[in-house]
Order: C-alpha cells, then sequence, then structure tokens
C-alpha cells in the first residue's frame, strides 16, 4: 500500500490507484495519516469531518466512515480501534511523508560522513516525492492545517539544505534561475536570499549580489517593517569586503576549523533510539528555521511521564542539528525531578569554562555569569540543551538572548511560562514502533520470536521506553530466557514493577521521583485513583476519591497532570477526562496497598462508585421524566455530581462518555463482594445501553450482576436484574424471551412482598405485549399500570405504560382511539417536559393522524419528532426518515418517499435492528413506488423482506409485509403466489387480537 499526502491524497494499492470515494471520507484518512502510529479519537475525528456543525449522529456516522475505509483498503487490520478513538497502522516506507522525512535524515547523515554528493542526491529525491502543496485541496481544514503547515516548511528546509549542499558542491552557476524564482514566491526566507547573493557572488555577479541585498532590505523593511537578520548583514559585508571565505575552495576547510574550536558537550546519542519520528521532525522544523540576533531565541521543551524518553529525544534531536549550529552544543543535566536540583550558577560556571573562558576568569556572582554568558552566545549559532528542568526560576538565569541560538528543554513538569517555547508532549509509543525498538535492542534474538508474545511483551511494558529497554536488557543480559519466560514474569501484575528492573534501570524509581515531589494530599489523591479499574475518570470521581469538593480536587488533578503522572485523555462533551499510563496505575496500587489501610482504600471506591450511581439517576431522570423507583446503594453526594456536569450537554450524553468505567465498576464491585452496588449500577446503565444500543456492554453488566446478586442470595437483585434483561431482549427484538424474563421477575418480587418492584415489572409488561399481537391484553395492562402509577405519583412511568394503549389501538385498526391516547401522552410529555417520550409518542401520533388521512396533522406530529429525535440515541434518525417517507408516500410524492425510506432501510440495517428494517419495507414495498421495470427488483426485495420478518416473533409487523409482496406479486401476473402470501397474512391478523 502506497499513501500519498505529498500533494492530493493519494492511495496506491499494488501501483493501482483506489477511488477514495465521498469528501468525507478522504478527510477522515487524511486526518488518520497525519497523525501515523497514533490514535486519534472520536471527538477529534468527528470535529474534523464537521467542525461546529456535527450531527448528534457523529460518532455512529464515524463508525460508518471508518467501516467504509477498511474496506476500501482491502485490509481490515490497517484500521483499528484504540481507547476512544482509531489508529491506522502504515509502516514508514509506505507513507511518502515519512520517506521523504527518512531521506533527508540520511542526506544530512551522508553530509555529515564528508559524502556531499550522496547528499545532494538523497536530498533530491526527498523532493521528488512532492506532488503540490502536502494535502493539496484540502490542507485548509482545521484537522490538518497544522500538518499540512509543517510538512510544506519540511520541505522549503530540505529545499534549502540541498541547495546549500549544491553551493559546497560549487554548482552556483545552475543555481541562479532557481534561487530568483524562489525568492520572488518566499520573499521573507532570508536563508534563500543569502544563497542566492552567495551564488550571484561566485558567479562572478559582485554588483548583482549586492543588488539583492538592497532588494530584500527593501522588501523586510516595506512589508514587516525590519531590517535584514545578522546572516544577511554579515554576509553583505563579506562581500563588500570581497571575503576570501566566501570562495568555494575554502569554505570547507574555514568550517572544519571552526567546528574544531568550539564546545561539544552533548552526551553520546542512543544508538537503537526507535520511535518518536514525528516529534523528531518537529522539533527539527522549529529549531532548524534561521532567525536574527535580536529575534529571541527558539525554545523547544519536551515533557512526559518519567521513563518516556524525554532525554533521550532530546540529545537525538541535538545530534541531528549539529551542522544547523555549527558554533556548538552545550549540555546541562539539571536534576529538577530529584531532592536536590542543580544550581544554574553552577550550570553558567561548566558552560563559561566549555566556552574557553578560564576557570580564574569565571565570576562569582551569578547575575554576572549570566551576562557574560549571554554576550559569548550573541551572534553564536550554538545549541544549549537543558535535561530535566525542574521549573522556569531554574532556567531563567540559563536561557541565550540571542536569537542565533537554540534550546531544547525537558522536564517532567509542563513550563507554561516559557513564553513563545514549542512544546512537544511524549505519550507512550506506537506498538510497530515497540516492537522495533525491542529488536534493536536485544540485536536479533528477537528475529523469529512469536509476533504474539511480542505483543504480549509491548503490552505488559505497557509501551513505555524505559520498560521497554529494560525488557531487552534483561533478555541480553541473561540468554537463558526465553521471551515467554519474561512475559511470564510480567503477566504478575502485583510484581510487575519488581521485574522492570535491570542494574540503575528501574522503571518504580523513575515514577517515585515524580511522586516525592507532590505535596501529601496529591499524592494521596494519586493513591487512591490508582485503584479504580476505570481507564478514565471525570472531575468528580477525583472529589468522590477523597470525599472533598470539586475546587480542591481540580486543584489536586491539575498538580498530577503538570508532573505528568496523570494524563487528560480527552474533553467529550466539554468535560476533562483523566487517566494513567498502565504502569503508572500499577505504581499508585502499590503505594496505595503500601500507604492506605484496607478500610480506607475500599471507601474511596465505595464513594466513586457511589458517585456513578448518582450519575445514572440523573441520566435516569432526564430520560423518562422521574427517578420511578427507589434504591438502596448509597450515593455519593449527587449535588456535587450535578454540579460538576457541564450545561451544555444532556446527562445522557455525559453518562455515555462513562460507558466503559460504568462497566468496568460493575465489575469492580463484583470482585469486592458488593451485590446492592454491582447490580443498581448495572440496571443504572439500563437507559444509556438501550439509547445508544450497548447491546454487548448490557449483557455483560447483566451477567456479572447475576452472578454477584445470585451468590449473595439477593432475591430482589435477580428480579430487578431479569427486568433489566428483559429491556435488553426487547431492543434484540427477541420478544419471547424478553417476556418470559419480565414474568419471572414479577414473580420473583411477589415472593417476596416487593410491590414497587412488581409495579415496575408490570410497567413493562404492555411494551412485551404489543409485539406478540395481544393488543387487548396490552390495553389492560397499559391501563392497570397507569393507574396504579398515578395513584403512587408516578406520572412519567405512567405516560411510558400508557403510550402501549396508543399503540395496540393503532395496530388494532383503531386510529381514532389511538390518536386521542397519543395526544394525551404527548402533552403530558411536554408538561414534564420528558423529551424521549416526546421523541417516540410523536412518531406514533404521526402514524395515527396518516392512518385517518390527516396529513397536515402528520406533518405537524414529525415536525416536533424532527426536533427531539437526537434525545433518543440513533434510533431518532429510522424515526425521522421512516417518519417522512411515509408522510411523502401518503402524499403522492413518490420520488422524496422512496428517498426517505431507503434512508430508513440503511439507518436499521446499520443498527442491524431487524424490526425497524421490517417496518420501513413494509413501506418501502408499496406498488406505487414501481413501474413495470422495477417490479421484479421490488419482489426480490419483498422476499428479503419477509425472511427479515420471520426472523422477529412479531406477526403484525409479518402480515404487513406479506400483503406487500401478495401485491407485488399479483401485480407481476403471478397470482397463485399472491393468493398464498395474502391468506398466511389473513391468518396471522386473525390472530393478533
Amino acid at each position: 500500500m502506497d499513501f500519498g499526502v505529498l500533494g492530493p491524497l493519494t492511495v496506491r494499492r499494488n501501483g493501482v490507484a483506489l477511488d477514495l470515494g465521498t469528501p468525507k471520507g478522504r478527510l477522515l484518512l487524511a486526518v488518520l495519516l497525519s497523525r501515523r502510529g497514533r490514535p486519534v479519537d472520536d471527538d477529534a475525528l468527528a470535529e474534523a469531518i464537521w467542525g461546529a456543525a456535527r450531527p448528534k449522529s457523529a460518532a455512529k456516522n464515524v463508525q460508518t466512515y471508518v467501516h467504509r475505509l477498511r474496506r476500501l483498503l482491502g485490509d481490515p487490520g490497517r484500521i483499528t480501534r484504540e481507547g476512544s478513538g482509531y489508529l491506522l497502522r502504515a509502516d514508514r516506507g509506505e507513507l511518502d511523508a515519512a520517506r521523504f522525512e527518512d531521506l533527508a535524515d540520511t542526506a544530512r547523515t551522508a553530509l555529515a560522513a564528508d559524502d556531499p554528493d550522496r547528499s545532494r542526491a538523497l536530498f533530491g529525491e526527498a523532493l521528488g516525492l512532492w506532488r503540490g502543496p502536502a494535502f493539496a485541496g484540502i490542507a485548509d481544514s482545521p484537522a490538518l492545517t497544522a500538518e499540512a503547515t509543517r510538512l510544506d516548511e519540511l520541505r522549503l528546509g530540505v529545499l534549502e539544505e540541498r541547495i546549500d549542499v549544491d553551493l559546497r558542491l560549487a554548482r552556483h552557476g545552475g543555481l541562479l534561475g532557481e534561487l530568483t524564482a524562489l525568492t520572488m514566491e518566499h520573499p521573507f526566507r532570508e536563508r534563500m536570499w543569502a544563497q542566492l547573493m552567495l551564488a550571484l557572488y561566485r558567479c562572478g555577479r559582485r554588483a548583482d549580489a549586492l543588488l539583492a541585498y538592497l532588494q530584500v532590505r527593501d522588501v523586510l523593511a516595506e512589508e514587516a517593517g525590519l531590517e535584514p537578520g545578522q546572516q544577511l548583514r554579515d554576509l553583505h559585508q563579506a562581500i563588500l569586503g570581497e571575503d576570501p571565505a566566501l570562495d568555494p575552495e575554502v569554505t570547507t576547510e574555514a568550517r572544519g576549523h571552526r567546528a574544531t574550536a568550539n564546545a561539544r558537550m552533548l552526551p553520546p546519542a542512543l544508538g537503537d533510539f526507535t520511535g518518536q519520528q514525528m516529534e523528531l521532525a518537529e522539533i527539527e522544523a522549529v529549531l532548524r528555521k534561521d532567525r536574527a540576533a535580536d529575534e529571541p531565541s527558539a525554545v523547544v521543551t519536551i515533557s512526559g511521564p518519567g521513563g518516556i524518553g524525554k532525554t533521550a529525544l532530546g540529545v537525538q534531536a541535538a545530534h541531528r542539528l549539529r551542522a544547523a549550529y555549527s558554533d556548538g552544543q552545550l549540555f546541562a543535566a539539571l536534576a529538577g525531578a530529584r531532592a536536590q536540583p542543580v544550581d544554574p550558577a553552577t550550570v553558567l560556571g561548566r558552560f563559561l569554562r566549555a566556552l574557553g573562558v578560564p576557570a580564574t576568569a569565571v565570576p562569582d556572582d551569578p547575575a554576572e555569569r549570566t551576562d557574560l554568558y549571554r554576550g559569548m552566545l550573541a551572534e553564536r549559532r550554538i545549541l544549549v540543551v537543558l535535561d530535566d528542568a525542574l521549573d522556569e526560576e531554574q532556567l531563567a538565569l540559563l536561557m541565550p538572548a540571542s536569537g542565533t541560538c537554540g534550546v531544547i528543554v525537558t522536564g517532567r513538569v509542563r513550563l507554561g511560562g516559557l513564553g513563545g517555547a514549542h512544546r512537544v508532549e511524549l505519550r507512550e509509543m506506537s506498538e510497530a514502533d515497540s516492537l522495533d525498538m525491542l529488536r534493536t535492542t536485544v540485536d536479533g534474538r528477537l528475529a523469529a520470536a512469536p509476533r504474539a508474545e511480542l505483543a504480549d511483551l509491548v503490552r505488559l511494558c505497557a509501551r513505555l521506553p524505559l520498560a521497554l529497554r529494560i525488557a531487552g536488557s534483561l533478555l541480553v543480559s541473561r540468554p537463558h530466557w526465553r521471551l515467554a519466560d519474561l512475559v511470564s514474569r510480567l503477566a504478575d501484575e502485583q510484581h510487575r514493577l519488581d521485574a522492570l528492573r535491570y542494574r540503575d534501570l528501574e522503571v518504580r524509581a523513575s515514577f517515585g521521583l515524580s511522586y516525592k515531589g507532590l505535596r501529601p494530599d496529591a499524592r494521596r489523591l494519586f493513591r487512591l485513583l490508582g485503584l479504580l479499574d476505570a481507564p478514565d475518570f471525570p472531575l468528580w470521581a477525583a472529589a468522590a476519591a477523597l470525599d472533598t469538593d470539586l475546587c480542591a480536587a481540580q486543584e489536586l488533578l491539575d498538580a498530577l497532570v503538570d508532573v505528568h503522572l496523570l494524563d487528560v485523555t480527552g474533553t467529550p462533551n466539554g468535560q476533562a477526562r483523566y487517566g494513567f499510563h498502565d504502569l503508572i496505575r500499577a505504581y499508585a496500587r502499590e503505594r496505595a496497598e503500601a500507604e492506605d489501610p484496607a478500610e480506607a482504600r475500599h471507601a474511596a471506591v465505595a464513594r466513586v462508585l457511589g458517585a456513578l450511581l448518582a450519575l445514572t439517576d440523573i441520566a435516569d431522570l432526564d430520560h423518562m421524566g422521574q427517578n420511578i423507583f427507589q434504591r438502596d446503594a448509597p450515593r455519593w453526594r449527587p449535588e456535587r455530581v450535578q454540579a460538576s456536569l457541564p450545561p451544555a450537554a444532556s446527562s445522557m450524553a455525559v453518562l455515555d462518555s462513562e460507558r466503559i468505567p460504568l462497566v468496568a465498576g460493575v465489575r469492580q464491585a463484583a470482585e469486592l463482594g458488593w451485590d446492592q452496588l454491582c447490580w443498581e449500577l448495572a440496571a443504572g446503565g439500563q437507559a444509556l445501553f438501550e439509547t445508544e444500543r450497548y447491546f454487548d456492554d448490557w449483557q455483560e453488566c447483566y451477567e456479572t450482576a447475576m452472578a454477584v446478586a445470585t451468590a449473595a442470595g439477593n432475591v430482589g437483585g435477580r428480579a430487578r436484574l431479569l427486568i433489566s434483561m428483559a429491556g435488553l431482549r426487547y431492543a434484540q427484538r427477541r420478544y419471547g424471551p424478553a417476556e418470559a424474563s419480565n414474568t419471572e421477575a414479577m414473580r420473583l418480587f411477589e415472593r417476596i412482598g416487593d410491590a414497587r418492584g412488581y409495579l415496575e415489572a408490570l410497567t413493562n409488561a404492555p411494551f412485551l405485549l404489543v409485539p406478540n399481537g395481544r393488543l387487548s391484553e396490552a390495553i389492560a395492562a397499559g391501563r392497570e399500570a397507569r393507574e396504579r402509577l398515578v395513584a403512587g405519583g408516578q406520572t412519567a412511568a405512567a405516560l411510558h405504560a400508557y403510550s402501549q394503549v396508543g399503540l395496540s389501538h393503532l395496530q388494532a385498526g383503531r386510529p381514532e382511539a389511538a390518536v386521542e391516547v397519543l395526544t394525551e401522552i404527548v402533552a403530558g410529555a411536554r408538561d414534564l417536559k420528558i423529551r424521549t417520550l416526546i421523541a417516540r409518542d410523536t412518531y406514533w401520533l404521526g402514524q395515527a393522524q396518516l392512518a385517518l388521512g390527516r396529513h397536515a396533522a402528520a406533518e405537524e406530529a414529525f415536525t416536533e419528532l424532527a426536533a427531539y429525535a437526537g434525545d433518543i440515541g440513533a434510533s431518532g434518525e429510522f424515526y425521522t426518515a421512516h417518519a417522512w417517507g411515509c408522510l411523502h408516500l401518503a402524499r403522492g410524492e413518490h420520488a422524496d418517499a422512496r428517498r426517505r425510506l431507503l434512508e430508513g432501510v440503511e439507518v436499521a440495517r446499520a443498527l442491524h435492528d431487524p424490526m425497524f428494517e421490517t417496518r420501513v419495507l413494509v413501506d418501502l414495498l408499496d406498488p406505487r413506488l414501481y413501474d413495470a421495470h422495477a417490479l421484479h427488483a421490488a419482489i426480490r426485495q419483498g422476499e428479503h423482506a419477509v425472511e427479515v420478518a420471520r426472523g422477529i416473533d412479531y406477526p403484525y409487523l409479518l402480515a404487513g409485509v406479506l400483503d406487500r409482496l401478495a401485491r407485488l406479486k399479483a401485480a407481476a401476473g403471478d397470482d397463485a403466489a399472491a393468493d398464498r402470501l395474502a391468506g398466511e397474512a389473513a391468518i396471522l391478523r386473525a390472530a393478533i387480537r
């Protein structure tokens, strides 16, 4: 596979260009490629595709686009789900941008090895990959602008480097035309003007070289109000004085002499440095840019947790930048994470001596040292690397004051006070880079290792460079160990940090440096949050863990994020979520078990799960209009949970962001033997699972909670979970098993004398009777439930139950009675502001009005439905499409009807909902939508519809499909088949009562 972004987006498979489909699909692919090897979360993808106009179904639509893209690429493993986002896997050789950067790096290496001819050829090959501007045609998308700009800037930088090599090779004559065009196209790139001036001078055109200087000076003065930078001014003076150093034959010798006279303090680069190529290119792009002496120095900060590879990246970048900073590189380890950070005055003394100041001439006063240091760096090209910085105060004296210098700062804290700095934050490596690092470290021993064992080792090391390096060192130093032996040792989570230690390399010690620097309450929060099984959590979870207020919890979370012991994993609904790197979580748990008694640990977990229960109550209240039934497990401070919710998001959307933590919470409660808390959490997720169709999560929560409730003899919990199971089976269109579960729940509630539980099961009864065609029973059950719920003050629940009475009348052929009931329900739902009930029952009210031929009234109902459809999740798209399709059909607007009904079929199939599909196919098979030429295709679709309908236990819908297919068969002249189908439909209808 060959992906191209250096120009218009292209994909070639086996040399053949692929049709990339719709603009949104192309944009999705481009965003994934721009972050190759890193997952892109759902929110970022939705923002990239739709911007501020994203639909409520954005997450589902992203899934659809990803599915289409996987099918287009012909390799499902190319795009995988990673956490809350998607990751596109592509080797560096498959992406032209990566090949470009690799070729440029190889060219620089060749130049450093004094092979300018090979360097020139490699730079040319790299530039030859470009077909136009990066991401041409779509680079104005906000999600791509930064990467497109970075790549375009890299191209210009590489072009300048290639021209420098041409000048070194005395090819100045052939550069004049190219440089003249480039300076016109990029009039503010002073390096190109300098190259043009030098080429003109070497061609014997000294006057033209001086004229070029006047041109750039005028451009800069008129357009930017600036004078040329120091490099141009120096070159101008050298040309005026006909400096012999400008001649090509002496340039290389002079450059080499100058290099030997300057400070080279960098530690050696890692021989097995792997990964972080995008970050490396980002750093180089910032620090290779020429600046005038009177500009601020270019500064890059590299931050991240202990063991993430900050120092290795900084040193690697510094080595690759040696040619750009020909006057030297300074390096200092500041020990910011340790108990006694290095005094910056001491570092200044070392720097001054390295720059040639005699030891007796180094001033004692720190301020005087700084003045001398900055004076010596003025107008010299020196790179300063400051490793493991404590804070901005420690750095203040060490920062150069000249734009000719560059600075790389690494540290565990985010240095927000360094104005103008370019910030690079490191995360764990990609799986591919992690595997490469292991193979490089172990030097061939893993060539034949099973892929599954390698993947397990990467997973257990959590893709942390320090852990991977330790693992590789262990394998090298212990040749008798098999890969499986090390995997087995690391699989023990309780002792994993013990195993990740090799001589002076230790993951635990690396984390401990950051932990010990925290204040006591931040350390306690760190420990308690590590006890949660949830992969991430919001602010209220931190407040619950400490049993404190939101402001105090936020301050402590910020302290943990600042030193990279916690990460911000995303901001769904505008609310930050926090999470641990896997090995840091293991360290947090280890500290909790060592420092906090079991009672305190369990109490913290119980509070967080109790806060999650409070959130399910809040979402259920919004969804149903009331919290219908009392629950007994303790909730943690619901008012604080409520206060923490973002005002612009619905509580159901917020609960949706807690889906994975909710499932994890059910498991954790079960493991701790908390049966009441476990089943209430499982039941509390029902509205979310149903609305967003998370059936697998629903099933898992049910099974986990049912097992613990059964083991504890909690009959009430078992009964309530059976109601949940009835809901799941109903949503899966397995109506018989749904009714059986609900009936069993009623039996259990009767056995233990739980009247409120029995009433909850009774409320569900009409929903389960309607699909089975027992309409009279459904009407009786709905009326009974309504009467008893109203008497108990449960008005909202009464409306939900009574809605099935309206649907029963409609399916029984009594639309007038249906309109009367449904109008009452919609009015009640408006009064109580139950948006989900408004959405669902305006759909049925409009259908009843259509059955009476009242098109205007139906349109009014469907218009209201459209306003509320987003509140019932993905089902809302189906209801809206089907409703308008039916209205168009009733009005004789056949083209519009067919379009909307086909849209409904597509949504139903995307939801894998056979009942929805059958319901819309009944109307799509209307003979009025087909002429004689399309009749046979319609019959094939009708036969498919019958197959789908037979797969669900809903006789009313099956009868409707059979009737429509019979009419199509009759229109095609197949009277025998038509009679048979119509007869079967009549038998089914006769059984509906």
